[in-house]
């Protein structure tokens, strides 16, 4: 546990591809108050619709948006920035509730994988052919090739 800790960019690495892929590409919510955003009145009782996928998207939040950038995640990068700016696993009181456990899980497959091996795809972005159901998915999966480092940290 403590040393998932330690692995930092990592970190910021799963952030940055649950910002541009988010599991959860869009949620509803009720809105329990009227509330006004950009001048428009949402009355209460409002059923809405977060796209998360989109949000993530926004350039005033995230500069050059289709980029990957990890280092947006970076804790000086990161300040200021609205807290529901990013919400890869929804958001407030009906949020994932395993959500702090996938992130943990994620980092520690990856670090078991990128010690071991180079990974690398002949597939481009546009390639993947997204499906938005429940959870966003490629339609036909990730193709991609694992070669073993040459020298294997234990």
């Amino acid at each position: 546990m403590d040393d998932l800790k330690k692995l930092r960019y990592l970190e910021c690495v799963v952030k940055e591809a649950l910002r541009l892929f988010p599991s959860v590409p869009s949620f509803a919510r009720t809105t329990s108050e009227d509330c006004h955003i950009k001048g428009f009145k949402i009355p209460k009782g409002t059923q809405v619709v977060i796209v998360t996928y989109a949000l993530h998207r926004d350039p005033e939040v995230f500069p050059d948006p289709e980029e990957f950038r990890p280092e947006r995640f970076f804790p000086e990068n990161s300040s200021g920035r609205h807290p529901y700016a990013y919400v890869p696993f929804s958001a407030g009181s009906r949020n994932c509730i395993g959500q702090r456990f996938a992130q943990m899980e994620e980092k520690a497959v990856l670090a078991i994988i990128l010690r071991r091996f180079w990974v690398e795809t002949s597939q481009k972005r546009e390639e993947l052919g997204l499906v938005s159901e429940l959870i966003l998915r490629p339609n036909k999966g990730i193709w991609i090739q694992l070669k073993k480092r040459r020298e294997c940290v234990s």
